[in-house]
This record gives structure tokens, C-alpha cells and sequence, in this order.
């Protein structure tokens, strides 16, 4: 259905045009970024949901070949649920196993995706979509989410992007393992 809607109202045509920053660019934007996703994750008054939200909308502001930033948070033994999201419609629900996040969840291990297209298990919730990257997240050792940047231009995600967002994502673990995550996320 995602897809369909998002189909509706066209995508980011223009960001094919947005340049990759390079590496360097994207350690100084993830070093300007980083203290303010500390303080969101040290803030014990938000609420589990609204801390996925607010380090969704840092993430997704700062780069602007983020086209698709979110969380796929975990409502079952083996089922992922849209949202916090940012961007264009995200698919609703994800078994493990299926497209990136859905492996991701199922192995537990980062994916960087450089041509979405070329991906025999990708689930096009946006035909748009060229690249993306999938980092788990874990809430005392336990999958809790998976944290899904996407972006309209082939090949946006490196080395530097998994090391940052797994950086990002074991605080939001953290800060997740202090919050009351029910009917947000079902620990299994």
C-alpha cells in the first residue's frame, strides 16, 4: 500500500541531484549532531516514543540525502511495525526475514545497501528509494528495533554511517532499556 500512495504524490526526483558528502563531511555533520541526540537519550522525562521520534527528526535534518529516516520497532516475536518515521510512507508491518529490515531484525547485524534495486529481498515501500542502511537496535541484548535511513541516491551510505548509526543506535538502546516500552515495543 505504501508504495501506491507514495506513487500518488511523486517522490524526491530533485535529490538525485544532492551530492554524497564525503566522508570527512558526514564525521563532522554525525560529531555536530551527536550532542544533542546524548541529551535526548539522558533526558529521562521523554517518553520511550518520543525519543525514537526526536532522534529520528535530528537524523533525518541532518543529511540531506536522508529521504526516508525511521524506526521499524519490534511487536512480536518476529513482526517490526512502522514508526517513528520521517519522509515518505514507510511499509507497516515487516516479518524478520523480509527486505533489509526485515533481515536485519532476523540476523541482528547491520546491512548498508548500495543499490536497493539490485536487492533480490528489498521491499519497495518507495520506488524512489536507491540506497539504504539498516542498524539494529537492542534494549539489554534483546532486539528491540531497527533504526532504516533511506535515500534517493545510489550508493550514500559508508563505513562511516554504519559506525555512527550503530554508535547512535546503542544509546537509544540504552536509554530505551530505561523507559516503560509498553505498547511501543514488545521485548521477546
Amino acid at each position: 500500500m505504501a508504495e501506491a500512495v507514495n506513487a500518488l504524490f511523486g517522490g524526491p526526483e530533485q535529490d538525485l541531484a544532492i551530492a554524497v558528502p564525503s566522508d570527512a563531511d558526514k564525521v563532522e555533520t554525525y560529531a555536530s549532531i551527536r550532542p544533542f541526540i546524548e541529551g535526548l537519550c539522558a533526558d529521562e522525562n521523554l517518553s520511550a516514543l518520543a525519543l525514537l521520534d526526536l532522534v529520528t527528526g535530528v537524523l533525518h535534518n541532518a543529511f540531506p540525502t536522508f529521504f526516508w529516516t525511521g524506526f521499524y520497532r519490534r511487536v512480536g516475536a518476529e513482526m517490526l511495525e512502522v514508526g517513528p518515521s520521517q519522509g515518505t510512507l514507510g511499509c507497516s508491518h515487516i516479518a524478520f526475514g523480509r527486505g533489509v529490515c526485515g533481515t536485519v531484525a532476523a540476523t541482528e547485524k547491520t546491512r548498508i545497501v548500495a543499490d536497493v534495486h539490485a536487492e533480490p529481498n528489498h521491499i519497495a515501500c518507495d520506488d524512489a528509494s536507491r540506497s539504504e542502511i539498516v542498524v539494529p537496535v537492542f534494549v539489554d541484548g534483546t532486539l528491540a528495533a531497527v533504526l532504516d535511513v533511506d535515500s534517493a541516491v545510489p550508493s550514500a551510505f559508508s563505513a562511516v554511517d554504519q559506525a555512527e548509526l550503530e554508535a547512535i543506535c546503542t544509546n537509544v538502546g540504552t536509554a530505551l532499556s530505561q523507559k516503560d516500552l509498553s505498547g511501543i515495543i514488545k521485548l521477546v
